[in-house]
């Protein structure tokens, strides 16, 4: 199994970042998100606007991914090839680093299949099927549903999917 996982998460790291960086960059109005936790602590409880990912997301993408998955590559790579002169204090200090690395970023990732799943109502559905209907984004991403509206975004909302597509994610959902 170690023989399969490592290159393929060593290729696939990379090919994350470069998929979601221009996405994850910062932008002011995450700063109202950050100060509110999205809405999750002010008083009226109302979403804050957000692009496609919100600041939580960002910060996610940008500790889980660029960070630890990628100190995880360098240390599972000392790790894997001990025969490349490493000293045995290197390989103890790898082996350390690359726990705490793992703990850390299994807890993230445990922490972001929650709210992903039972914590965010409707954020389940949009992983399953790749769609989110108009209100969902406009509740929860108003910033990313005005660019779809206006059309300068990549993505679509499922409402403006073909008749088809969402026949068959109206059928995904039932199934």
């Amino acid at each position: 199994m170690l023989n399969f996982v490592a290159p393929v998460f060593f290729v696939s790291v990379p090919l994350l970042i470069i998929l979601f960086l221009r996405d994850n960059l910062p932008k002011l109005y995450d700063i109202n998100w950050l100060m509110t936790f999205g809405g999750m602590l002010s008083k009226s409880g109302k979403h804050v606007p957000s692009g496609r990912f919100n600041a939580g997301e960002k910060a996610l993408f940008w500790g889980l991914v660029c960070f630890f998955s990628v100190v995880l590559c360098i240390s599972g790579a000392v790790l894997l090839f001990p025969n490349f002169d490493q000293g045995r204090s290197l390989m103890q200090g790898a082996n350390v680093v690359h726990a705490i690395c793992a703990l850390l970023a299994i807890a993230m990732a445990c922490f972001h299949v929650y709210l992903g799943t039972i914590g965010m109502k409707g954020a389940y559905d949009a992983m399953r099927t790749g769609y989110v209907d108009e209100t969902w984004a406009k509740e929860h991403h108003e910033i990313w549903y005005d660019e779809v509206k206006a059309g300068t975004s990549r993505q679509r909302l499922a409402d403006d999917a073909p008749a088809e597509v969402r026949t068959q994610v109206v059928q995904g959902l039932k199934a």
